[in-house]
Formats: structure tokens, sequence, C-alpha cells
């Protein structure tokens, strides 16, 4: 195992802060570092959770199962770096996640393009989020982490006021 492996022992936090922490410990850890979680159960319900959200960039190992103590191993998978059209495509789909609960505000982003050597993404929040006082941090909490879940080699994501004509 190469990476450092980070441990986080679930059976001292309360049940409502476990998944919480663990997925802020695991967003905090770099690529082919290792987060070791100790419980006093299967956390079977992790792993699903695990898999809906990070499929393709991490990997589940039992260390011990039980009966006391479930002793896992999830590694984060250092993901090929996508490039342009790839690249593209991994942004685009991540919009497309983002999309329908801006427009659901009456808003909506676009996509004005990307910068494939500063890996930073130039979007335009249009319609009522142009104007709307918590578009910054819509941008930031949402669309810039979810394009950062797509596509994790993007280091940031910048809103572009354009005017009406």
């Amino acid at each position: 195992m190469s990476g450092k492996v980070t441990k986080l022992d679930l059976r001292t936090i309360p049940v409502f802060e476990r998944h919480p922490k663990i997925f802020d410990t695991w967003e905090s850890i770099e690529p082919e570092d290792t987060l070791q979680i100790i419980n006093d159960h299967d956390p079977k319900p992790l792993h699903y959770q695990f898999e809906g959200e990070y499929k393709d960039s991490y990997a589940w190992e039992y260390v011990s199962k039980g009966p006391e103590e479930w002793v896992v191993n999830i590694r984060k998978i250092k993901m090929a770096e996508a490039s342009g059209e790839e690249l593209r495509k991994k942004v685009v789909e991540a919009l497309d996640q983002v999309r329908p609960y801006l427009q659901a505000d009456g808003g909506d982003v676009e996509l004005i393009d990307i910068d494939d050597v500063a890996k930073t993404v130039r979007v335009q929040l249009v319609g009522a989020c142009g104007g709307c006082p918590s578009a910054a941090m819509t941008l930031k909490a949402g669309v810039e982490s979810t394009i950062k879940k797509y596509a994790p080699e993007i280091r940031s994501v910048e809103a572009v006021q354009m005017h009406d004509h």
C-alpha cells in the first residue's frame, strides 16, 4: 500500500455524525491514500453510498469482519486525468446533474469554457441565478463540488458575468 493511512474509529463518534465525518475525511485525503474505518457493525450502507458517489475512484477491502470489530480499508484510486473532449464530457455530465435544481429556482448554468492547462471551468449562472445574492454560494457548494466529483482534475470553477445586450 502506497500513500498514508488515515484511521477513523467510528465507535467513538455519535451515529448521526459518522457519515458526514467519513465523507469530510475522504474528501481531504489524497489519491493513493487509505481511509481505514473501524466500526461496531458491518458498514454496508456506507459501501452502497461509496458505490453511488465515488463509483470508480475507491477500493473497498475488509480487514476484519466482526463480530465486535469491523475494519475496512477504503483506498482512494488515482483517476487518470481527463483532458480535452473527455474532460468536457465529465463537466457537462456534472452540470446536467445540478441543472434541475437551478431550473427549479428559475435559473440555469451554461458552460463557457474549460482551461485544460489550468484545469479551471468557467460557467455562467443565468436567469434567476444570475443576479441572485446566493449565486456565489450556489456556484461553490453546488456547481463546483459536483463538477469536482465528476471531474476530480478540475481545480476551480469560476462564474463569468455576461451582460444583457
